[in-house]
């Protein structure tokens, strides 16, 4: 029995209209692969009820799935049809779930005090919000918004419906996961096996050509997936023959001695350094210019970063690094903010004024503007300081600001980890 597989078909014209970005599929792709279903397409698709349809339907020939998950569409507007549209693709009638309204109802009168007059003008799109396809079984919803599940009718295909708020969406989801039918699914699946290699300071061709020299090829039982993300790549190995797995990771491993820095572990960059910091009963603190708080917006974004992130310094302008981090007046003048000496200043004076262990400091011309022949855009300084020694690197990074200052971030992290290793 092959494992089972799964569609997405998020909703929404703010999505086709560029207002907002999709929040879903990455999520659900990974919750997908956490219970051995495989996603084998995602379709975005507007407030339009006939296109909403043909995607349930998969009219256009794309191939057969067994679970269809929609976001969004399930408020009560008018433009909120997806509850309809799942009824006519699946040929199931609507009706209003009573315990449902009920539900929905106190989850509205809960927002706030209102009178009985305010409370009937919102009945209507209560009454909207709980109906769903005879037959289904209906989420708890964080919000107003009811999710369900609707086990595999005629064509034998289950259908999840959530809500679109990405925080309600998660909530549905984590009960539906629960579900027998999806439960059911994932059993199909079998017994899997996945190992993922996180690697840095190799291109994804030279991963490529090193992927070729272990003999691997489509087809011997695993299946490897090459991902670059923020200059790092992921390379993922599954298959069902763990020996096979395991020994294919160790061929990778051997022509990547120094490149592989994490082995099954997804957590951040950010936080893998954290937990180098803690193991050490270290402290960092961080000097940014071109990056303007990104890094150590990084560093908080997980729990528990007090015990090792002292905090950091944003110094944009030549007075903000002289008043802030000690930085001289006459060696910006004479080699400019984005430079070496100046980058390694920073680190320096952030280490002092915050009494951390370590500290890491980004100073670069991150565009459109500023950029000159000497120092293009896209040059970054970045220097590292520790009890172990010091680091600096100069990188010319291309693409936008936006990237400029993400992958500048990235490598800063690196850089520290690497000094924690050597130290």
């Amino acid at each position: 029995m092959h494992p089972a597989r799964a569609a997405l078909v998020i909703t929404g014209d703010e999505l086709l209209r560029g207002f907002i970005q999709d929040a879903h599929s990455g999520f659900l792709a990974e919750q997908l692969r956490d219970q051995r279903i495989d996603l084998v397409d995602v379709h975005i698709v507007g407030d339009d009820f006939a296109r909403i349809e043909a995607a349930l339907r998969r009219d256009s020939g794309q191939e057969p799935v067994d679970l269809v998950i929609v976001s969004g569409g399930l408020g009560p507007t008018h433009d909120d049809r997806t509850t309809e549209a799942v009824g006519r693709a699946t040929g199931r009638g609507l009706e209003v779930r009573a315990d449902a309204l009920k539900v929905v109802a106190a989850r509205v009168r809960a927002y706030g005090r209102r009178t009985d007059a305010e409370l009937e003008l919102f009945a209507a799109g209560n009454r909207k919000q709980a109906t769903m396809p005879t037959g289904a079984l209906w989420l708890d919803p964080l919000g107003t918004a009811p999710g369900y599940v609707l086990d595999g009718g005629a064509d034998g295909v289950t259908y999840v419906v959530l809500p679109g708020p990405p925080s309600e969406l998660r909530h549905a989801w984590s009960a539906a996961r629960a579900t027998a039918p999806i439960i059911e699914l994932g059993a199909r699946g079998g017994t899997r096996h996945e190992r993922l290699l996180r690697v840095w300071g190799i291109a994804e061709s030279a991963a490529s050509r090193l992927l070729d020299a272990t003999g691997h090829v489509d087809g011997d039982g695993c299946r490897v997936t090459i991902c670059a993300r923020d200059g790092e790549l992921e390379l993922s190995v599954r298959g069902t023959d763990a020996a096979a797995v395991d020994a294919l990771v160790a061929q990778l491993e051997v022509g990547m001695p120094d490149e592989v820095f994490a082995r099954d572990d997804e957590r951040p960059i950010a936080q893998l350094v954290g937990a180098e910091l803690t193991a050490r009963a270290w402290t960092l603190a961080t000097a940014e210019s071109c990056t303007g708080g990104l890094l150590g917006g990084d560093l908080t974004a997980g729990e528990g970063a007090s015990t090792w992130y002292h905090g950091g310094f944003v110094t944009y302008s030549y007075e903000a690094k002289t008043e802030l981090l000690g930085v001289e007046t006459d060696l910006l003048e004479r080699v400019g903010a984005v430079s070496e000496e100046v980058a390694r200043a920073m680190a320096r004076g952030a280490r002092a004024r915050l009494g951390s262990d370590v500290a890491v400091a980004i100073t670069g011309v991150a565009g459109p503007g500023g950029g000159t022949p000497e120092k293009p855009v896209g040059t970054v300084h970045l220097a590292v300081v520790s009890p172990a020694g010091e680091l600096h690197r100069q990188i010319r990074m291309p693409g936008d600001r936006a990237t400029v200052r993400r992958r500048s971030c990235v490598v800063a992290l690196h850089m520290v980890r690497e000094l924690l290793a050597e130290g």
